[in-house]
């Protein structure tokens, strides 16, 4: 079953809303934002995140030609939980949802927690993968140096997600409670730890209204999803890097200390066909400053 409805976005451009049952059962809802009948490509979100995340102004992935296909994750927004879910599970759901949506080879990118989906997706379906990108994309965290340049709240975060997740839970949900009841405070908890840049970033309203809003969708049924990703995050990949095939763009900036650049510089050791993009200044949020950028050359590959 899969249905879908449309509406306009705050910028003039038409949004597509859509949920699919995939084989097993399980719903999975997405967001078509751009040109809906531009080139696809799919975009894997960020932990937490949802299927609302992207760039609020649609105009510039609708001027890029761009059709941008962003899907929940199990457990977040409207999609269904999946119990015991690996990394390796989620190439099985895009191509399910590729296949709904009459896609047949696509370009994909990812950002922060959503990188080594994409990592896992271009190897587990090959050649229907045309390009992908890698944004602030963490790297498999259980080796040496794999903390370097992590700022001290997020070496927090990355041992915590280690955790027993009976454990974790009660954690993340008082946690999500108190962003949920005051998503200002939240945010302005985020900007004492960003860099320079990303203050900017988030300075502008509607980057900072798009963030809270992704934000809120993400956990609407519970922090289950979020729980499940940090184990996610915390276990080794099973996806052997070197075997990846396809350019792959790697996105990273000197002012990241949640992603630092080394962990884009470990997956660039890894994979062979990597084309490196590692900027000076920027920050954890750069991919909204960054945004057309990123996105031209999966659209001229896709197109």
């Amino acid at each position: 079953m899969h249905s879908a409805s449309e509406s306009t976005s705050g910028t003039g451009v038409q949004v597509r809303e859509g949920v699919l049952r995939l084989k097993d059962g399980r719903r999975l809802a997405y967001v078509e934002s751009g040109d809906l009948d531009g080139v696809p490509v799919f975009f894997v979100h960020g932990n937490p995140g949802s299927r609302y995340m992207r760039h609020p102004d649609d105009r510039l992935t609708h001027g890029l030609g761009v059709r941008l296909i962003t899907p929940d994750r199990p457990g977040y927004g409207l999609s269904d939980y999946q119990s015991d879910r690996t990394l390796l599970d989620f190439p099985e759901d895009l191509e399910q949802l590729a296949n709904a949506l009459k896609i047949g080879r696509f370009s994909l990118f990812g950002v922060s927690a959503g990188g080594p989906y994409v990592a896992a997706s271009v190897w587990r379906l090959g050649e229907r993968i045309l390009r992908s990108a890698i944004v602030s994309g963490a790297s498999p965290l259980k080796r040496p140096g794999g903390m370097e340049g992590v700022n001290r709240d997020y070496r927090n975060a990355y041992a915590m997600a280690a955790w027993p997740e009976w454990l974790l839970h009660p954690l993340l949900a008082m946690h999500d409670r108190q962003v949920r009841a005051n998503p200002e405070r939240a945010l302005a908890a985020v900007l004492a730890h960003a860099s320079k840049d990303d203050r900017h970033v988030l300075s502008d309203p509607l980057i900072a209204a798009q963030v809270q809003g992704w934000r809120r969708e993400a956990t609407r049924r519970g922090v289950a999803g979020m729980r499940r990703e940090a184990h996610i995050l915390a276990s080794p990949w099973d996806v052997p890097l070197e075997e990846i095939r396809g350019e792959m763009d790697l996105w990273y900036w000197d002012g990241d200390s949640i992603v630092p650049p080394q962990m884009g510089r470990y997956l660039a050791s890894r994979i062979p066909r990597t084309v490196p993009h590692f900027l000076p200044g920027g920050g954890h949020f750069s991919i909204y400053s960054h945004w057309r950028d990123i996105l031209a050359p999966l659209a001229r590959q896709s197109a």
